[in-house]
């Protein structure tokens, strides 16, 4: 499914607020019209929050071509899914130009407005399904490997058609590196700004502003927990459902206090050898070269740093620390659905990590984060011991790395909100392997390998049919979900794993239903390790901490 093909053709639309727009039809995507890189806010200023624009005055009316990235050092992903991407045009970054998003909608439906006079009574409003990119906060764009027109296409074809869209905002220093003048979380305001773009805008492209649905990868998810603990603006409810995929906020991501964002700006200012503080660092850093912008955060983050949200009043409606995300979810009156998953082997993206470590810095990393006695039940949770091979030590350390960052915060998040709250959760395990030959987790259900599956834009190099089954009921299931259908039984931890049901994509059945229970039975999970650790932490708890500090770890290496 080439992005750009021969037999492309321009749209033109009416939109009942914005104007004429000019969409594209691919060749391969026949019955969706993709709008690409619309602009939906403004940048007044490097390290200002962004601004919606209320219509598009100004702008060009074509878009058929894809947009500018906002700036980072750009994350090639064809090592990772087989190859490059055929057609896919080169990307270009700017800082101003890049706050854009995507929408497709079916031809069909377009139609019916045109013929409608687009009356909302003589047209049937679609539901909206909009992606949130991951990245880890630092990279990640609109682009031909995550494009959910083909989701689109594939609602058209199972009679459930709805509209999907995408978003694009400011990653790494840029927008989540505080300011010398108290401002931050520029990153999340502009995802803000676009999903109330959507909900402004969305009838006009037949789309229902009252049925709104996100789904998002890694930060991508961590981002839709933000924004669930954010302050519902004026206007409404950003969306009604979610889908978090790998990405249930925990220790490594939660809100960073003010001072140690603080502290972050001025290693920063430093190593860009800007002396001055205050209103006069803000001039210094908005006149450089956004180039050395991008240098300096990827050179934190190559200290093995991370860019998390910040502590924020203005934003989240009450102090957010690790271990109350699954009570301050719950608490969020406006979404009560949730697909809540991650893959079969998060960590195995993480080698990096686990190679740097023995079993003896491992036991005191731990030991230092927490205490001892918390590092030997770790190490034993995971079946460690201080004079084990090197070699059968990378496996846990691996499965351990991913655990933190994401298994654990979800299955605490998942048991709480099934038992503590009225919200129906969905929960799943994609554990189907990279089957790309030369990607370097090949055979691994690797962090993000679902992304590979869910939008559908790969299914031309996978080296087996099964593998486009699994691909297209992956979407059916997300667009059954963003219609307001439950997509399988809703998980129930009750009575613990040995009924608690969640949905499982493998290599052998496909997707198919079981009980955590069964699903151990048929895999390396092991649910209850996920719950022990969750305990362990609890020394911590109301605490900033990171149990796995690559920065630590790192200097004490």
């Amino acid at each position: 499914m080439a992005d750009q093909v021969a037999g492309s053709k321009t749209y033109i639309f009416e939109h009942s607020s914005l104007g004429k727009l000019s969409g594209i039809i691919t060749s391969d995507c026949d019955d969706v019209v993709q709008f690409r890189a619309v602009p939906y806010a403004t940048l007044l200023g490097r390290f200002k929050h962004s601004v919606i624009r209320d219509s598009l005055d100004g702008t060009s009316r074509d878009f058929t071509k894809p947009g500018f990235a906002c700036p980072q050092t750009l994350f090639i992903d064809d090592i990772h899914s087989g190859g490059p991407y055929p057609g896919a045009e080169s990307t270009k970054i700017s800082e101003y130009d890049s706050l854009i998003l995507q929408v497709n909608v079916p031809l069909s439906q377009l139609e019916s407005l045109t013929t409608a006079s687009q009356s909302p009574a003589e047209a049937s409003r679609l539901p909206v399904l909009t992606y949130i990119h991951g990245g880890g906060f630092i990279i990640g764009k609109i682009d031909t490997h995550h494009n959910p027109a083909y989701i689109t296409q594939h609602s058209i074809a199972i009679s459930q058609p709805l509209i999907t869209t995408s978003i694009q905002y400011r990653v790494g220093a840029l927008g989540f590196m505080a300011s010398p003048d108290g401002s931050k979380n520029f990153g999340l305001y502009d995802q803000r700004n676009a999903l109330l773009w959507i909900r402004r805008f969305i009838e006009g492209f037949g789309g229902d502003s009252n049925r709104m649905t996100v789904f998002g990868e890694s930060a991508g998810g961590y981002s839709i927990c933000l924004h669930m603990l954010g302050h519902q603006p004026k206007e409404g409810p950003l969306f009604h459902r979610a889908i978090i995929m790998s990405g249930i906020l925990g220790p490594i991501v939660a809100p960073q206090p003010e001072d140690e964002a603080g502290e972050v700006l001025g290693k920063i200012l430093d190593s860009l050898d800007i002396k001055e503080r205050g209103d006069a660092a803000l001039e210094k850093l908005q006149s450089l070269d956004v180039q050395k912008l991008v240098d300096a955060s990827d050179s934190w983050i190559g200290k093995g740093n991370t860019w998390p949200p910040i502590e924020d009043s203005d934003w989240f409606k009450e102090k957010v620390t690790w271990d109350k995300v699954p009570e301050l979810l719950g608490k969020c009156e406006w979404v009560d659905e949730l697909v809540i998953g991650n893959t079969g082997f998060e960590g195995a993206a993480f080698p990096s990590v686990a190679n740097d470590v023995t079993p003896q810095i491992f036991h005191d990393h731990i030991a230092k984060q927490m205490s001892r006695e918390a590092a030997k039940k770790t190490m034993d949770a995971y079946e460690m011991t201080l004079d084990m091979d090197q070699n059968k030590f990378l496996t846990p350390a691996m499965r351990w790395c991913g655990d933190v960052c994401f298994d654990t915060p979800i299955e605490a998040a998942c048991r709480y909100l099934s038992t503590q709250t009225s919200k129906r959760v969905y929960r799943y395990i994609f554990d189907v392997r990279n089957p790309f030959p030369n990607a370097p987790y090949y055979q691994q259900p690797h962090h993000w390998v679902d992304v590979y599956f869910v939008f559908r834009t790969l299914q031309f190099r996978y080296p087996h049919s099964y593998l486009k089954d699994i691909s297209d009921k992956h979407a059916q299931l997300w667009v059954e979900f963003a219609r307001g259908k439950a997509p399988w039984s809703t998980y129930d931890f009750r009575n613990g794993v040995e009924d608690a049901v969640i949905m499982v994509a493998d290599d052998r059945d496909g997707w198919v239903e079981r009980t955590q229970k069964e699903h151990e039975r048929v895999s390396v999970t092991r649910f209850e390790r996920l719950a022990k650790l969750w305990e362990i932490w609890g020394e911590k708890k109301g605490q900033k901490f990171l149990p796995l500090d690559i920065a630590g770890l790192k200097k004490d290496d």
